[in-house]
């Protein structure tokens, strides 16, 4: 394989240690720990700003208030994170806190609910969560819990009525991200009967909301007719989960839909402008996130190779392609612990690129997974040194210049992708696939 590692400026920080980095992962787990408030039934709750839509149609105004319970944009996520740092580091303090967050998500989510099962934000995320800090904090009765959860959501997947369906077909709250949360979530025996059938309902409604021409196939995003590139919400992630339903014999999942996703997102590739373009944008624009851009993209393509080893050099290219980009704009934007950390939409989604490529089929020799892992920590080392000993911050995260403490655009995120420069560890940034 080419080489990954960043050319290093002469002002650019050290590489950090995986020691190192877990210092300064468990230092930011405890300013999130700081945060927490209680709210008026006593349970933990962290505050952060979102978009307010109803305030303004362009997005420009936040609101602030307590995050919502799911693993990548609420508290679910952030429980996730404090198991995680606590198992690194050994704290008792931060383990008792996840596990009370979690306890409390659990049974607040009593029913299911229309519009609340996905991986996102909805209980198959949440489950996702629970199952992973059961087994960080040595607690099965979690991992019960986290079970039961699924199981839930998947049933109504598979017998309620279509408006139980998410309505669009992307990779967050859609019908790709229920997809790959169905075939990878851990089920009790009693409920591995509705599996195949929830599987079956949401490859349908991928097939039937695809539009394919000779460019391939797209998929609107869910506010409106425009189709994207990328791994949340475009052809990346779609393409990925019908890949996933293919290889595990779901019926009606077709090998050649997931080959035209790839098909039409790789004409959004400008070549001149080395990356793929923000479609969104009425003027171009190359997006350069994991959710609209070349690291989301690449990440995908990592994961293809793990499903699909007859095609990992097709992946491989395209992954390369999307190392290249984030290369590419590197080399034009100085290192600066200012920079956004976040996985979303800052250097944390590039330090999952490259741990992607660890990772990936392709990375068969010990030289070419140190490669990829070094590179890692090289972007992580910049986040780090946005990070003080008390756990204060220099970085930006959040959206529009807002405070997030979740996952997807806040300061769990960072802890978690900090823990994976720092030891093995899974990936809450990648799609959930169960790989065999």
């Amino acid at each position: 394989m080419t080489a990954v590692a960043p050319a290093l400026a002469a002002s650019a920080p050290a590489v950090r240690s995986p020691g190192e980095l877990g210092a300064a992962a468990i230092a930011l787990a405890h300013r999130l720990a700081a945060d927490v408030v209680v709210d008026d039934r006593g349970a933990p709750e962290w505050i952060g700003d979102e978009i307010d839509l109803a305030a303004s149609a362009d997005g420009s105004v936040l609101k602030t208030g307590p995050v919502d319970d799911g693993l990548l944009t609420g508290r679910a996520g952030i429980a996730l994170a404090l198991a995680a740092a606590a198992r690194h580091a050994r704290d008792e303090s931060l383990a008792l806190l996840a596990q009370a967050t979690l306890a409390d998500v659990l049974d607040r989510r009593r029913a299911a609910r229309r519009g609340q099962l996905g991986w996102q934000s909805g209980d198959l995320g949440i489950a996702i969560a629970a199952e992973r800090i059961a087994d960080l904090l040595g607690r099965p009765d979690l991992a019960d819990g986290s079970r039961r959860l699924a199981a839930r959501a998947v049933a109504a997947l598979a017998t309620a009525d279509d408006s139980w369906l998410p309505g669009y077909a992307d990779l967050l709250d859609g019908s790709a991200g229920h997809l790959l949360a169905v075939l990878a979530a851990a089920l009790p025996a009693s409920a591995e009967r509705h599996r195949a059938t929830a599987a079956e309902r949401l490859v349908r409604d991928l097939r039937a909301r695809a539009v394919v021409d000779v460019c391939g196939a797209r998929w609107p995003m869910a506010d409106g007719d425009r189709a994207v590139t990328g791994l949340a919400h475009g052809s990346s992630g779609i393409g990925l989960a019908l890949l996933a339903a293919h290889a595990a014999g779901v019926a009606g999942a077709d090998r050649a839909l997931a080959d035209a996703a790839w098909t039409w997102e790789d004409a959004g590739y400008g070549a001149e402008d080395g990356g793929w373009y923000d479609l969104r944008l009425d003027e171009p624009a190359i997006g350069l996130a994991w959710c609209h851009g070349a690291p989301g993209i690449g990440i995908a393509a990592a994961l293809r190779s793990r499903i699909d080893r007859d095609g990992a050099l097709e992946s491989e290219a395209t992954y390369l392609r999307a190392l290249r980009s984030v290369q590419r704009a590197r080399r034009e934007i100085p290192d600066e612990a200012e920079d956004d950390a976040t996985l979303c939409h800052g250097r944390s989604g590039i330090v999952e690129l490259h741990l992607a490529g660890a990772e990936a089929e392709w990375s068969t020799d010990a030289a070419s997974r140190e490669e990829h892992r070094r590179a890692a920590r090289y972007e992580a080392s910049v986040v780090a040194a946005g990070i003080d000993a008390d756990g204060s911050t220099r970085f930006r995260h959040g959206v529009r210049g807002g405070r997030s403490p979740a996952v997807l655009d806040g300061t769990a995120g960072v802890v978690l992708t900090l823990l994976r420069c720092a030891g093995p560890s899974a990936s809450v940034a990648h799609p959930p696939l169960r790989l065999r």
